[in-house]
């Protein structure tokens, strides 16, 4: 579970080095959902999942896959604006305080004490990962691309909880990597290809990456895991993948990992861990 969040984390330098090479992001978002298409066909014949899906489970995976295709565009372009690592935390960490928000709306729940916390730290933590303290940055392109991608995933992570009550999660996966490689095929042709023919070893090196090890073998692994483990422990790992994003964007990118990204990164994990796994010590009278 460890290797497969840090898998995750990999995601985003390895999306650096590829926008690097100089290829148009629609092309490279059609080749990742194509090669993530095609290496989930094994995985779902070795663990014997069934491919077709029950009505139920329509409306969601087309959602997922919509969600999907303007997730991968956003991932790519705002790239070359920013830090990689910057990009992982905020996307990764602020997208579980969003679903929490979004969901409470669509249930008309009532948060608990715990959760109206970790939001008020979500709050503080978000006024961090876009540098609140620089209004001349506050409203970046960097900044609106990455917010904007996660509330997309926010979105993407409630339609996920609707589809796998009834389909498991990695064909929903598989179907909803679909959705952006066909609508992103025709760009494959249509645009330049040169840059693509030209591209060097580290090129394919990050597609690999982002494609059959972090989001193949990863998801696999962390569906198998939560299986295992649980929901409550498993799910516990999430909290690895901004700091993978940030290690192995240091180790990859050189990028050193901003003060305020630190800062707001550590709170809004401490936020995702109060809301989605703390729970308080009961209470036990001691009479009797």
């Amino acid at each position: 579970m460890f290797l497969a969040m840090m898998l995750w984390g990999l995601t985003w330098p390895a999306s650096k080095i590829m926008m690097e090479a100089g290829v148009s992001p629609f092309q490279i978002a059609c080749l990742k959902c194509g090669i993530v298409f095609l290496s989930f066909i094994p995985v779902i014949i070795y663990l014997k999942i069934p491919f077709c899906i029950p009505k139920q489970s329509l409306i969601p995976i087309f959602l997922i896959g919509i969600f999907n295709t303007i997730y991968n565009y956003l991932l790519l372009i705002g790239l070359p604006h920013g830090d990689a690592g910057s990009a992982g935390v905020i996307a990764e960490a602020l997208s579980p305080l969003f679903a929490t928000v979004i969901y409470t709306f669509i249930k008309q729940s009532t948060l608990l004490k715990k959760e109206k916390i970790g939001l008020f730290l979500g709050l503080i933590a978000a006024a961090f990962l876009v540098d609140i303290a620089h209004p001349n940055t506050l409203f970046s392109f960097f900044n609106i691309i990455y917010v904007f991608a996660a509330l997309l995933w926010a979105a993407l992570t409630i339609s996920s909880k609707y589809a796998t009550q009834s389909s498991h999660p990695i064909i929903v996966n598989f179907y909803s990597s679909i959705f952006p490689f066909v609508l992103f095929l025709p760009f494959l042709f249509t645009q330049e290809l040169a840059p693509l023919k030209n591209t060097g070893l580290s090129f394919w090196i990050a597609m690999f990456n982002v494609t059959i090890l972090s989001t193949t073998f990863a998801t696999t692994i962390f569906y198998r895991g939560i299986k295992v483990l649980g929901v409550m422990q498993g799910g516990i790992f999430i909290l690895l993948v901004p700091i993978g994003a940030l290690i192995f964007s240091w180790i990859l990118l050189g990028e050193t990992p901003k003060i305020h990204t630190l800062i707001g990164g550590s709170i809004a994990l401490g936020a995702i861990y109060l809301i989605n796994f703390y729970q308080s010590k009961p209470k036990y009278n001691s009479s009797g």
